[in-house]
């Protein structure tokens, strides 16, 4: 039992022993890694602001992968310092034999992520324009590794997967002016010329709808009793809230008119 016991305590103090030679090492390797993941922050933000100006994403892009990489690296030579014998083909072993497994346990994570970059890198829209993805509208906030997030008009903030906006169809509102659509669905009390005319007339009766484009109604189906036409206006760049709140304003100058004719609707939708 003796014998266990002065083994043990050996073991012991040399682990102790070992411990504190390697102090010197470990408070090195401590501040390197900070060196490091201090300037990967000031380095990316220079990066980003240099190539912002041109484009705002791929400033993004850079600034995200310079940071992980500034960290990575600073990570392998904290680690070279600590462990003289450590070798970067080491974490590489490591990673390539995890790598199968992770990539499977975050196969959606890794998905959204890639997304993410060929967003960032494509841009096909930016932080600060109005997107529309199925039911979710509002105006882009941040572009993240794994999601975007935009603001609804009602001050909702909606967190869209990456991968659902690189591979579905988006409506992209950007800088100038905004082009909305209103389609209805009336009865073919009116001559088309007429109804296309009172749509118009409607819509220009609303203020903040810009003269230039000009508005327009376009038919789309005409059946026997009834007609469906499309009616397109302008507006000023302007947030989410703005544009939907001139969007009741027109639909409404839109039924108002309708009301005033004997055109009844049967059928609208917004686009």
């Amino acid at each position: 039992m003796r014998e266990i016991i002065t083994k043990f305590w050996d073991s012991t103090r040399h682990m102790a022993d070992g411990f504190i030679e390697r102090l010197p090492a470990f408070a090195v390797g401590a501040m390197v890694f900070l060196v490091f993941y201090a300037s990967s922050d000031f380095v990316a933000r220079a990066i980003r602001r240099a190539v912002s100006r041109r484009r705002a994403n791929l400033g993004l892009v850079l600034e995200r992968l310079t940071s992980g990489a500034m960290i990575l690296l600073g990570l392998l030579v904290a680690l070279s310092i600590v462990a003289p014998s450590f070798q970067a083909a080491d974490l590489i072993k490591i990673l390539g034999i995890g790598g199968v497994a992770i990539g499977f346990a975050f196969q959606n994570i890794l998905q959204n992520f890639l997304a993410g970059l060929l967003l960032l890198w494509s841009e096909p829209f930016r932080i600060g324009d109005d997107i529309k993805l199925d039911t979710f509208e509002g105006e882009v906030e941040d572009i993240q590794a794994r999601a975007t997030i935009i603001r609804t008009p009602d001050e909702r903030r909606v967190v869209i997967p990456n991968a659902d906006l690189f591979t579905h169809s988006v409506i992209v509102n950007r800088e100038g002016n905004q082009r909305r659509q209103y389609e209805i669905t009336v009865k073919r009390v009116l001559h088309l010329n007429d109804l296309k005319r009172l749509f118009v007339e409607a819509v220009r009766r609303v203020d903040g709808v810009m003269p230039e484009p000009p508005p327009e109604a376009v038919v789309l189906h005409v059946r026997p009793n009834t007609v469906t036409l499309r009616v397109l206006w302008s507006i000023a760049r302007t947030g989410a809230r703005q544009a939907s709140a001139l969007q009741d304003q027109v639909i409404s100058s839109i039924a108002n008119a309708l009301e005033r004719s004997e055109a009844t609707p049967s059928r609208q939708s917004v686009a």
